[in-house]
């Protein structure tokens, strides 16, 4: 079993609960919330590109909800996004000249 923080909040998370395609806000110890200040989910999906472009990178997160999906809901389980993280509420993101991801906390 594991669980994100130091200390449970309502219970250990186990693979049943993360398999569903959601962990909640709930499921975060407040310790951990608490350490990161309001926690977001950031999810990150590369998608095929427009224009000149390559590829289009999608970023979905959070804003202090626990109402966010990371795996379709049917029957495989697929992640929605190509990378995902939570941290601190409110990072910005932006892309220098060199097409390099940058963050802003």
């Amino acid at each position: 079993m594991g669980y994100i923080g130091s200390a449970p909040a309502a219970q250990a998370l186990t693979g049943a609960d993360i398999q569903d395609g959601s962990i909640l806000l709930a499921d975060i110890a407040q310790s951990a919330r608490d350490d990161l200040g309001n926690t977001d989910l950031y999810g990150f999906k590369k998608t095929n590109g427009t224009g000149n472009q390559l590829e289009d990178l999608v970023m979905t997160y959070t804003n202090g909800a626990d109402d966010i999906s990371t795996a379709t809901n049917d029957g495989t389980q697929t992640d929605l996004y190509d990378e995902s993280f939570f941290s601190k509420k409110g990072l910005s993101f932006s892309v220098n000249s060199d097409g390099e991801l940058l963050v802003t906390v």
